[in-house]
Protein backbone atom coordinates (compact mmCIF):
# COMPACT_ATOMS: atom_id res chain seq x y z
CA UNK A 1 0.00 0.00 0.00
CA UNK A 2 0.74 3.85 -0.46
CA UNK A 3 1.50 5.34 2.40
CA UNK A 4 1.58 9.25 2.30
CA UNK A 5 2.73 11.12 5.18
CA UNK A 6 2.60 15.10 5.72
CA UNK A 7 5.97 16.09 7.55
CA UNK A 8 6.26 19.23 6.98
CA UNK A 9 3.66 21.99 5.27
CA UNK A 10 7.20 24.30 5.06
CA UNK A 11 8.21 25.23 1.23
CA UNK A 12 11.09 27.15 0.06
CA UNK A 13 9.17 27.28 -3.04
CA UNK A 14 5.38 29.52 -3.51
CA UNK A 15 3.73 27.91 -6.12
CA UNK A 16 0.83 29.28 -6.87
CA UNK A 17 -1.53 26.50 -7.00
CA UNK A 18 -0.35 25.03 -3.95
CA UNK A 19 -2.86 24.90 -0.65
CA UNK A 20 -0.10 24.59 1.87
CA UNK A 21 1.06 28.28 1.01
CA UNK A 22 -1.89 29.34 2.79
CA UNK A 23 -1.75 26.44 5.62
CA UNK A 24 -0.13 26.55 9.29
CA UNK A 25 3.59 26.41 8.74
CA UNK A 26 5.34 23.67 11.04
CA UNK A 27 7.05 20.61 10.74
CA UNK A 28 5.38 17.04 12.50
CA UNK A 29 7.03 16.47 15.54
CA UNK A 30 9.10 13.27 15.70
CA UNK A 31 6.82 11.92 18.26
CA UNK A 32 3.56 12.11 16.21
CA UNK A 33 5.68 10.76 13.11
CA UNK A 34 6.86 7.83 15.20
CA UNK A 35 2.97 7.25 15.98
CA UNK A 36 1.69 7.63 13.20
CA UNK A 37 4.13 4.66 11.90
CA UNK A 38 2.91 2.16 14.63
CA UNK A 39 -0.73 2.99 13.38
CA UNK A 40 0.09 1.98 9.69
CA UNK A 41 -2.09 -0.50 8.16
CA UNK A 42 -0.72 -4.47 8.82
CA UNK A 43 0.93 -6.02 6.31
CA UNK A 44 3.47 -4.50 4.28
CA UNK A 45 6.16 -3.67 3.87
CA UNK A 46 4.12 -0.86 2.55
CA UNK A 47 5.67 2.37 0.34
CA UNK A 48 6.01 5.18 2.64
CA UNK A 49 5.97 8.87 1.01
CA UNK A 50 7.36 11.62 2.97
CA UNK A 51 5.55 14.45 1.23
CA UNK A 52 3.19 16.64 1.41
CA UNK A 53 1.79 20.52 1.07
CA UNK A 54 5.52 21.72 1.81
CA UNK A 55 8.92 20.52 0.98
CA UNK A 56 9.99 17.58 2.64
CA UNK A 57 13.89 18.11 2.80
CA UNK A 58 13.27 20.78 4.56
CA UNK A 59 12.28 19.24 7.87
CA UNK A 60 15.53 18.88 10.38
CA UNK A 61 14.68 15.29 10.98
CA UNK A 62 13.95 14.65 6.61
CA UNK A 63 16.99 11.85 7.18
CA UNK A 64 16.12 10.13 10.49
CA UNK A 65 12.82 9.57 9.58
CA UNK A 66 13.91 8.07 5.83
CA UNK A 67 15.95 5.64 8.12
CA UNK A 68 13.11 5.20 10.69
CA UNK A 69 10.93 4.23 7.58
CA UNK A 70 13.77 1.77 6.33
CA UNK A 71 14.78 0.03 9.07
CA UNK A 72 10.99 -1.29 9.83
CA UNK A 73 11.13 -2.93 6.57
CA UNK A 74 9.07 -0.43 4.96
CA UNK A 75 10.15 1.16 1.11
CA UNK A 76 10.68 4.92 1.56
CA UNK A 77 10.04 7.25 -1.22
CA UNK A 78 9.46 11.11 -1.45
CA UNK A 79 8.77 13.78 -3.92
CA UNK A 80 11.43 16.76 -3.53
CA UNK A 81 11.65 19.53 -5.78
CA UNK A 82 15.13 19.20 -6.32
CA UNK A 83 16.72 21.73 -4.49
CA UNK A 84 18.07 20.37 -1.96
CA UNK A 85 19.25 16.93 -3.16
CA UNK A 86 21.99 14.97 -1.47
CA UNK A 87 22.57 12.19 -3.99
CA UNK A 88 24.76 10.08 -1.53
CA UNK A 89 22.19 9.54 0.80
CA UNK A 90 19.45 9.16 -1.83
CA UNK A 91 21.41 6.68 -3.62
CA UNK A 92 21.84 5.15 0.26
CA UNK A 93 17.94 4.71 1.29
CA UNK A 94 15.49 5.23 -1.66
CA UNK A 95 14.85 2.35 -4.43
CA UNK A 96 13.21 5.19 -6.00
CA UNK A 97 13.07 8.94 -6.03
CA UNK A 98 10.56 11.73 -7.46
CA UNK A 99 11.81 14.92 -8.15
CA UNK A 100 8.94 17.62 -9.70
CA UNK A 101 9.52 20.34 -12.51
CA UNK A 102 6.75 21.72 -14.02
CA UNK A 103 9.19 23.72 -16.99
CA UNK A 104 12.49 24.24 -18.64
CA UNK A 105 11.77 27.91 -18.92
CA UNK A 106 13.40 29.80 -16.71
CA UNK A 107 11.37 32.94 -16.52
CA UNK A 108 7.86 30.85 -16.47
CA UNK A 109 9.62 29.31 -13.76
CA UNK A 110 10.19 32.24 -11.71
CA UNK A 111 7.10 33.34 -12.47
CA UNK A 112 4.94 30.52 -10.70
CA UNK A 113 7.25 30.85 -8.27
CA UNK A 114 9.74 28.04 -8.85
CA UNK A 115 12.74 29.84 -7.97
CA UNK A 116 16.45 28.74 -9.15
CA UNK A 117 15.46 26.14 -12.16
CA UNK A 118 19.52 26.09 -12.87
CA UNK A 119 19.73 24.84 -9.58
CA UNK A 120 17.39 22.00 -9.81
CA UNK A 121 18.70 21.30 -13.05
CA UNK A 122 22.24 21.18 -11.71
CA UNK A 123 21.39 19.05 -8.78
CA UNK A 124 19.22 16.39 -11.34
CA UNK A 125 22.05 15.77 -13.57
CA UNK A 126 24.21 15.70 -10.28
CA UNK A 127 22.08 12.74 -9.18
CA UNK A 128 22.04 10.80 -12.05
CA UNK A 129 25.74 10.24 -11.76
CA UNK A 130 25.07 7.84 -8.48
CA UNK A 131 21.83 7.03 -9.38
CA UNK A 132 20.50 4.36 -11.92
CA UNK A 133 18.35 6.41 -14.25
CA UNK A 134 15.40 4.18 -14.56
CA UNK A 135 14.74 4.75 -10.29
CA UNK A 136 14.23 8.98 -10.80
CA UNK A 137 10.36 9.78 -10.85
CA UNK A 138 9.70 13.57 -12.76
CA UNK A 139 6.34 14.52 -11.31
CA UNK A 140 5.16 17.81 -13.04
CA UNK A 141 1.73 19.65 -12.77
CA UNK A 142 -0.12 20.46 -15.94
CA UNK A 143 -1.67 23.63 -15.60
CA UNK A 144 -1.81 24.73 -19.33
CA UNK A 145 2.21 24.95 -19.88
CA UNK A 146 3.84 23.92 -22.93
CA UNK A 147 5.38 20.41 -21.92
CA UNK A 148 6.92 19.47 -24.81
CA UNK A 149 10.23 20.69 -23.87
CA UNK A 150 10.39 19.13 -20.77
CA UNK A 151 9.38 15.77 -22.22
CA UNK A 152 11.94 15.82 -25.03
CA UNK A 153 14.53 16.94 -22.17
CA UNK A 154 13.88 14.11 -19.91
CA UNK A 155 14.12 11.55 -23.15
CA UNK A 156 17.48 12.90 -23.69
CA UNK A 157 18.26 12.17 -20.17
CA UNK A 158 17.04 8.85 -20.44
CA UNK A 159 14.10 9.13 -18.13
CA UNK A 160 11.10 7.39 -18.82
CA UNK A 161 8.94 8.01 -15.53
CA UNK A 162 6.79 10.80 -16.26
CA UNK A 163 3.50 11.52 -14.21
CA UNK A 164 2.11 14.17 -15.37
CA UNK A 165 -0.86 15.49 -13.36
CA UNK A 166 -3.83 17.93 -14.19
CA UNK A 167 -4.51 20.71 -11.71
CA UNK A 168 -6.92 19.97 -8.83
CA UNK A 169 -10.20 21.14 -8.95
CA UNK A 170 -11.60 20.29 -5.68
CA UNK A 171 -12.96 23.39 -3.48
CA UNK A 172 -9.91 23.23 -1.43
CA UNK A 173 -7.70 23.90 -4.40
CA UNK A 174 -9.30 25.49 -6.97
CA UNK A 175 -10.01 29.16 -4.88
CA UNK A 176 -5.99 29.34 -5.56
CA UNK A 177 -6.59 29.42 -9.55
CA UNK A 178 -10.13 30.35 -10.42
CA UNK A 179 -9.68 32.06 -13.64
CA UNK A 180 -8.10 28.61 -14.99
CA UNK A 181 -9.69 26.13 -13.17
CA UNK A 182 -11.41 23.61 -15.18
CA UNK A 183 -14.34 22.09 -13.69
CA UNK A 184 -14.58 18.69 -14.31
CA UNK A 185 -17.07 16.73 -17.11
CA UNK A 186 -20.72 16.16 -15.31
CA UNK A 187 -20.37 12.53 -15.36
CA UNK A 188 -20.06 12.11 -12.03
CA UNK A 189 -19.98 8.22 -11.15
CA UNK A 190 -20.17 8.82 -6.93
CA UNK A 191 -16.61 6.40 -7.18
CA UNK A 192 -13.70 6.73 -5.51
CA UNK A 193 -10.99 4.34 -5.99
CA UNK A 194 -9.10 5.67 -2.52
CA UNK A 195 -12.41 4.40 -1.17
CA UNK A 196 -13.71 1.90 -3.09
CA UNK A 197 -10.34 -0.34 -3.28
CA UNK A 198 -7.74 1.07 -0.79
CA UNK A 199 -4.53 1.99 -2.45
CA UNK A 200 -3.32 4.53 -0.02
CA UNK A 201 -3.65 5.86 3.75
CA UNK A 202 -2.82 9.63 4.01
CA UNK A 203 -1.70 11.34 7.14
CA UNK A 204 -1.53 14.74 7.43
CA UNK A 205 0.38 17.26 9.49
CA UNK A 206 -2.29 16.48 12.47
CA UNK A 207 -1.36 12.88 12.10
CA UNK A 208 -5.15 12.55 10.70
CA UNK A 209 -5.45 9.56 8.90
CA UNK A 210 -7.73 9.84 5.57
CA UNK A 211 -8.51 7.89 2.50
CA UNK A 212 -6.35 10.24 -0.22
CA UNK A 213 -3.86 13.23 0.23
CA UNK A 214 -6.64 15.74 -1.86
CA UNK A 215 -8.29 16.48 1.18
CA UNK A 216 -6.50 19.75 2.76
CA UNK A 217 -9.18 21.45 4.82
CA UNK A 218 -9.34 18.12 7.41
CA UNK A 219 -12.36 19.90 9.35
CA UNK A 220 -14.96 19.00 6.14
CA UNK A 221 -13.63 14.79 7.12
CA UNK A 222 -15.63 12.85 9.02
CA UNK A 223 -14.35 9.46 8.30
CA UNK A 224 -13.77 7.24 5.17
CA UNK A 225 -16.63 5.42 5.68
CA UNK A 226 -18.94 8.57 6.20
CA UNK A 227 -17.43 9.04 2.31
CA UNK A 228 -18.08 5.71 1.06
CA UNK A 229 -21.92 5.80 2.78
CA UNK A 230 -22.92 9.37 1.40
CA UNK A 231 -21.42 8.18 -2.13
CA UNK A 232 -23.22 5.15 -1.94
CA UNK A 233 -26.54 7.98 -1.38
CA UNK A 234 -25.64 10.00 -4.59
CA UNK A 235 -24.33 12.65 -2.21
CA UNK A 236 -20.70 14.24 -2.66
CA UNK A 237 -19.57 14.54 0.86
CA UNK A 238 -18.32 18.32 1.64
CA UNK A 239 -14.76 16.86 1.79
CA UNK A 240 -14.90 15.64 -1.60
CA UNK A 241 -16.61 18.87 -3.53
CA UNK A 242 -15.16 18.88 -6.72
CA UNK A 243 -12.74 16.48 -6.70
CA UNK A 244 -11.63 14.85 -10.04
CA UNK A 245 -11.78 11.48 -8.83
CA UNK A 246 -15.18 11.22 -8.83
CA UNK A 247 -16.23 11.85 -12.47
CA UNK A 248 -15.71 9.63 -15.53
CA UNK A 249 -12.22 9.67 -16.66
CA UNK A 250 -10.61 12.18 -14.31
CA UNK A 251 -9.12 9.29 -11.83
CA UNK A 252 -6.80 11.16 -9.96
CA UNK A 253 -5.91 7.62 -7.87
CA UNK A 254 -3.98 6.41 -11.26
CA UNK A 255 -1.22 9.11 -10.24
CA UNK A 256 -0.18 6.18 -7.50
CA UNK A 257 0.44 3.55 -10.03
CA UNK A 258 4.22 4.60 -9.99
Amino acid sequence: MHIQIEVTTICNYDCFYCAGRDMPQRHMSMELFQDVLKRLPEGGPHRISLQGEGEPTMHPNFWEMVERVAGLGHVPYTITNGTRIDSERIAQFFPRIGVSIDTLDPAEAERIKRYNLAKVLRNLNKLLQSYEVWRIVIHTVDYGQDIQPLTEYLDKLGITKHVVQPLQVKDDYAYRYEEIASPPNNNCTYSCGFVDTPIMRFYNMNGTEMPCCYIKDASKFVSTEHIRESLGNKVTPEACSGCRELYEGEEMSKIFQI
